[in-house]
């Protein structure tokens, strides 16, 4: 096998070291056709006049280091490899270089591994750029990409982020506002009650929407910028009905709020029923009728039953504290009564 044509730029101010990186490469089987520079403006010089396939740079240079030649390159939009050759780096320093754009980094000491990292810095180079390939054309093909839009099972809107006019729509999200395609066409995210989606990013919210048939519905929306050939800004709304969730979740907070009535009551009722009792039992023992004794024993039973309620209560109120701790249920919130 033929030994791989490489152009490489070298950053380093020691010919020396020039000429052992070099000889690595030969070694790891490529043919390098190297320049050396060692200045700021030796490097913007070489960006400008060639295209390299890799950058080899020292970490330590007489005013000049690898964070500048990372800067400078990535400055003027180059996606060239970079990869840091020291000889002494320490780990952290080699981290915020990974961090700022290097691909990776070999010690000087351990040129072994050098044709290695440039052959892996090489193969995600050609990765990167046949991913922007396919992303351009998958942008650049309108019959793909709506053909994408359609079969997504949540609602969809493209959205003209600088008229709030609706670009693009697939039928879930028809379905889910009862708007034909032609009308969300013709309308603008305002118009269908959207318009504080346009002030809002990332992660998924949960808005309140009216449909054309006067329904209100809730509905969990994620927005983000996407790019569209011809629109300077775009946002993509992923739409989600959720009202069956939401209703249920309503449904169940009334439940517990009931059952925290309920537990009041229960409560209530005991208090209601032992103070008459006590009556009962002081009249019993001051009577001489012989069915006192009766009457005294059919008291301490219903105390009992009271006693084993109030037992119940507490462990009710227990119950009762770990939902609202826990889970926000039994606080009676806005809305909840509506």
């Amino acid at each position: 096998m033929m030994d791989r044509m490489l152009r490489v730029l070298i950053a380093e101010d020691t010919e020396d070291d020039a000429l052992l990186l070099i000889r690595a490469l030969r070694q790891g089987g490529f043919t390098p056709d190297a320049t050396r520079i060692w200045t700021e403006e030796g490097l913007r010089s070489a960006l400008e006049g060639s295209a390299w396939d890799i950058i080899l740079s020292d970490y330590h240079m007489p005013g000049f280091g690898g964070d500048r030649v990372i800067d400078i390159t990535r400055e003027k939009g180059f996606d060239t490899p970079i990869i840091i050759v020291s000889g002494a780096i320490g780990e952290e320093a080699a981290v915020s270089l990974m961090k700022c754009g290097a691909d990776d980094y070999v010690m000087k000491d351990n040129l072994v591994r050098l044709s290695t990292s440039v052959s892996r810095a090489l193969k995600e180079a050609e990765d990167r750029v046949e991913r922007r390939r396919a992303e351009e054309a998958l942008l650049d093909s309108e019959e793909r990409y709506r053909s994408l839009v359609q079969q997504i099972s949540e609602g969809i809107l493209i959205i003209n982020g600088e008229t709030g006019e609706i670009i693009e729509s697939n039928e879930k999200i028809c379905d889910i506002l009862r708007y034909t395609d032609e009308e969300l066409h013709s309308m603008t995210i305002e118009e269908i009650g959207g318009g504080l989606l346009l002030q809002k990013r990332g992660r998924a919210i949960e808005e309140v929407f009216e449909r054309r048939d006067g329904q209100t519905i809730d509905l969990e929306i994620s927005i983000n910028p996407i790019s569209i050939k011809g629109y300077k800004k775009v946002v993509c709304a992923v739409i989600r009905d959720i009202t069956e969730q939401k209703e249920l979740e309503r449904d169940q907070v009334k439940a517990f709020l009931q059952i925290d009535k309920n537990i009041e009551q229960f409560a209530i009722l005991a208090d209601h029923i032992r103070n008459p009792l006590q009556v009962i039992m002081g009249y019993s023992l001051l009577s001489e009728d012989p069915t006192a004794q009766e009457i005294l024993q059919q008291v301490d039973r219903i105390n009992d039953i009271i006693k084993r309620l109030d037992h119940g209560w507490i462990d009710s109120e227990n119950v009762r504290r770990f939902l609202r701790r826990n889970y926000g249920i039994g606080d009676e919130s806005p809305g909840l009564n509506q």
